[in-house]
């Protein structure tokens, strides 16, 4: 369930994901009022925890998120933004063009315990490409084995990959899926999952990789690509 927030803001917010795009630029719009704790992309929280907005052990975590763009960071430089495109929730971006730093309206979002959502931002600016970001909220005790993987293949990255002009192969939701299965064995079954993990990754890095051979028709293989990196991400050097 996704509800709006009362409160509507353009102001700066002090919290932001940025989401895992180029480092040179992935200042140039974030997400904000949420805190990354798995990588670039992933927010894991615990039902309760202080990072659920509304304090209370009630089946869901509840975040607060908006579009921000000129995000303040060392070594990166903002640029005009002309368009953000937001797939995977409903977000609303700030007022465009947009060169300085402001949020959107506010969004709560809430996500069911044992479960995750997923958006991406495709930002463009003079004609080009200037961003693409991924948020990962997730409902999970992070003191759960892989956690934060299991948070970051709960998506579905059809829902949330943006594609207008090109389909996201049916290959990707397959090979996410299997990941999925893999990482879910190696979560109970202990034993035997480092050899799940290494599996999973070489079906990711094959996702990885079929994302960035979708760029060259449309943007939003940039988003699968970043998808499957985060999810890769979370299993480190496992």
């Amino acid at each position: 369930m996704i509800a709006a927030a009362l409160l509507a803001s353009a102001q700066p917010t002090a919290a932001f994901v940025l989401g895992g795009g180029s480092p040179d630029g992935d200042c140039r719009v974030a997400f904000g009022g949420v805190d990354a704790t798995a990588g670039a992309s992933g927010v894991v929280c615990a039902d309760g925890a202080p990072c659920d907005v509304d304090g209370v052990a009630d089946g869901a975590c509840h975040f607060s998120v908006s579009v921000c763009t000129a995000v303040p960071v060392d070594g990166c430089m903002p640029t005009t933004i002309d368009r953000i495109s937001v797939a995977g929730l409903p977000l609303e971006s700030p007022p465009l063009p947009s060169h300085t730093e402001a949020c959107g309206t506010a969004m709560t979002v809430t996500v069911p315990v044992e479960t995750a959502m997923g958006a991406t931002l495709l930002a463009s600016g003079g004609g080009g490409l200037r961003d693409v970001d991924y948020l990962n909220l997730c409902c999970r005790s992070d003191t759960e084995p892989l956690a934060a993987a299991r948070c970051a293949l709960g998506v579905d990255p059809r829902m949330i990959a943006g594609c207008t002009t090109a389909r996201v192969p049916a290959l990707v939701a397959a090979e996410f899926a299997h990941a999925r299965r893999l990482i879910e064995r190696a979560a109970t079954e202990p034993a035997r999952s480092r050899r799940f993990v290494r599996r999973a990754k070489r079906v990711l890095a094959q996702m990885r990789d079929r994302g960035r051979r979708l760029a060259a028709k449309d943007d939003c293989g940039d988003s699968v690509a970043l998808v499957a990196s985060h999810a890769l991400s979370t299993l480190g050097a496992q």
